[in-house]
């Protein structure tokens, strides 16, 4: 490691003290879970960064699985899985909240600890899966074999890039990178460095197979993402199926900028409302956007329903002669969330010039016929026919408007059942 990776090590890196802390906590709750497990022919493993030894300081996220017998059907592996769990929580007399991804689970919150307690199948490796999380177990022990030694701190600043260009995370909310991830690639790379080196030469659409499990033209016919990652546990899974193309190029640009300054990227907070003002000052552009409660949703649901807003409008605006240079949303998941455009212009002229077709075309009548009525004729420019014609919507508050009140049915259902508010400009 050179000066730089060194640094950042010895800040992201937990302590003795804290290791001994948790490793103490890990020993009770594995002992705990074991025994509230054992009535129900069921045994808890921890995976995660915590048990493959890739946390990072102040960060004491645990997940418990709670392995059960492929006999038992879905719907007891759920109720006897939420039973565990909450029952554990009681005997470390913490709190919890029953979550949802493919089935139910409990997160335990217990001091400065938080733990995911999630039922699954033991399967061996190979093996078809029958819930989701089923491989989990498998991933633990992939890593475990695979990343020895000096690798593991190089998975931290792995994580801990990620983290700073807030790219970190599979989850609906960040569309980036998961830690099981960044420790492949740690295993595929070797090193830190030289997987900053291996990113900053990946292409859209490359695959990396660790264990050459598919043929690269198969893999490409399987998979349409912005990265391929094969999974070592299961050929049927890409492990990077959740980057996006948007964040996968952020990680691209980031790894050739750390090559070039060597330095690591620092995590940058912004007001929002500071930001615009800052962007409308450098850029020259304006903005607009809307504002609702978001519904009482699952995340994994919530992101993909405001994104799949955003886009809808985004369009609208766009085919209204609304020039939409980008767009963003954000949401507290709670009580807040925001669509925000940023636009060339608010306001537009009353008029807009339309192409026709050319004066030697067989639609030439048709069009004259169309557009004879209008305020201003049709001409002709270089042999080609334009017409002036009224715009429908001059400003953009007029267009998202309309677009709320006629397009519903664009809108997904459980967030059209909100009261959704325009932002005035100042705003």
């Amino acid at each position: 490691m050179d000066k730089t990776e060194l640094k950042v090590l010895k800040k992201i890196k937990p302590s003795k003290i804290e290791q001994e802390h948790v490793e103490e906590f890990l020993n009770k709750l594995l002992k705990i879970s074991a025994e509230v497990a054992k009535p129900f022919y069921a045994y808890p493993q921890i995976c995660g960064s915590i048990s493959k030894g890739t946390w990072l300081s102040g960060d004491h996220d645990i997940d418990l699985f709670i392995v059960f017998r492929k006999k038992i059907g879905r719907d007891e592996l759920e109720k006897q899985g939420l039973l565990i769990g909450t029952t554990i929580c009681e005997k470390l007399n913490g709190t919890y909240n029953i979550k949802y991804a493919e089935h139910p689970y409990v997160r335990v919150k217990v001091r400065d600890f938080e733990i995911d307690i999630v039922p699954c199948y033991e399967i061996k490796r190979g093996e078809k899966i029958i819930s989701a999380v089923d491989r989990s177990p498998h991933h633990t022990l992939y890593i475990k074999e695979n990343l020895t030694g000096y690798k593991v701190d190089h998975a931290r600043l792995m994580k801990y890039f990620c983290k700073q260009i807030g790219i970190y995370g599979a989850d609906a909310k960040h569309n980036g990178l998961s830690g099981y991830l960044c420790e492949l690639l740690i295993i595929n790379y070797g090193t830190f460095e030289r997987c900053m080196k291996g990113i900053s030469k990946l292409n859209f659409g490359d695959c990396i197979d660790i264990e050459n499990l598919l043929e690269k033209k198969e893999a490409r016919e399987k998979f349409d993402d912005a990265l391929i990652v094969i999974d070592p546990v299961d050929k049927n899974r890409n492990v990077a199926a959740s980057l996006s193309p948007q964040n996968f190029l952020r990680l691209k640009l980031e790894a050739i900028r750390y090559l070039k300054t060597k330095t690591f990227p620092v995590q940058k907070k912004h007001a929002k409302n500071l930001l615009i003002e800052k962007l409308k000052d450098k850029r020259g552009t304006d903005f607009a956007g809307i504002k609702f409660k978001p519904p009482d949703i699952i995340p994994e649901n919530l992101y993909p329903q405001i994104r799949k807003f955003a886009k809808k409008l985004a369009k609208y605006l766009k085919e209204n002669d609304f020039s939409v240079l980008r767009y963003f949303s954000w949401t507290d998941e709670i009580k807040k969330a925001f669509i925000i455009f940023e636009i060339e212009n608010r306001r537009l002229s009353k008029f807009k010039k339309k192409d026709g077709p050319s004066i030697f075309s067989k639609e030439v009548n048709n069009f004259l016929e169309k557009y004879i009525g209008e305020k201003y004729k049709p001409y002709i420019e270089n042999n080609k026919f334009f017409v002036d014609v009224k715009r429908k919507f001059l400003n953009v508050e007029t267009a998202i408007k309309h677009f709320l009140k006629e397009n519903k049915n664009e809108i997904p259902k459980r967030i059209s059942e909100k009261k959704i508010r325009i932002l005035k400009e100042e705003e």
